[in-house]
């Protein structure tokens, strides 16, 4: 089911409960007789409302800008790879394939293993980090000489390198950082307290109060569901696309067929 789908069909149960809930306190105590509690009501609805949405808000809000942020960490990563691809030329030849290797184990570790771990919320293994030092190895023993151009390539190999090493602990890092259980402690019950003090004001009519509540739960439920999905930004509903990686690919392919004999 569509991710848009999904969102849809929570806020109305979200809000078909939210009516039934007033369908049943409008049998016991009508909209029409509560008025005398708005004065009051209505202030710290106001009070209440505002707090939460600005609560709310800025998790949202942070949870999209740390989406944002982990998908330019994947890019990164790729283009620092494949600067290694390309340094790599200046070894010898021996030392270049070997290099080229582990840079293209490494790639496919992340889109086939990692990946999959990211969006499962599971620890990756550690092959990731043999693999960086499969390429650390050729390019830390290689002596560029007298040769400018050569030390200036195994400078950006391991410069490179090390900001793989440096990207993979920040895109693992970012894969597992979600919302803290005390952060949904504030906004699951506060969902319900705006709810609460919602029922206490009195409406001119009743079908009034189903607009209100209807309208207001509805609104808050997508937030919270949206605030879910977009927790994790390698899984559920924020899960992104390992394209960085697979770019990375093909550009090797490309150095490969056109520029192995530089």
């Amino acid at each position: 089911m569509a991710i848009w789908w999904q969102g849809l069909l929570f806020s109305l149960i979200v809000v078909a409960a939210a009516c039934a809930v007033v369908a049943l306190l409008q049998k016991f105590a009508p909209p029409t007789e509560r008025e005398h509690n708005n004065e009051i009501g209505t202030t710290l609805f106001e009070l209440i409302t505002v707090l939460y949405a600005i609560v709310l808000a800025f998790v949202l809000i942070t949870a999209w800008e740390n989406k944002h942020e982990a998908g330019q960490v994947t890019f990164k990563e790729a283009n620092e790879l494949v600067d290694v691809y390309w340094a790599a030329s200046s070894l010898e030849p021996e030392a270049r394939d070997e290099v080229r290797r582990a840079v293209r184990d490494y790639t496919e570790e992340v889109i086939e293993r990692e990946w999959i771990a990211m969006r499962d919320l599971e620890p990756p293994s550690s092959q990731g980090l043999l693999y960086i030092d499969a390429m650390q190895a050729p390019v830390a023993a290689a002596d560029a000489g007298d040769s400018e151009v050569v030390q200036a390539r195994l400078d950006t190999a391991r410069e490179s390198i090390g900001m793989v090493t440096e990207l993979r602990t920040e895109r693992l890092f970012q894969a597992q950082r979600g919302l803290t259980g005390a952060m949904w402690t504030v906004l699951v019950p506060g969902a319900l307290l705006v709810f609460a003090v919602m029922l206490t004001l009195g409406t001119p009519t009743r079908r009034y109060q189903f607009v209100l509540v209807g309208l207001i739960s509805g609104m808050v439920a997508l937030m919270l569901f949206a605030t879910y999905q977009l927790e994790y930004p390698f899984s559920r509903g924020g899960e992104a696309d390992p394209v960085a990686y697979e770019t990375a690919v093909e550009r090797y392919d490309v150095i490969d067929a056109q520029y192995t004999h530089e």
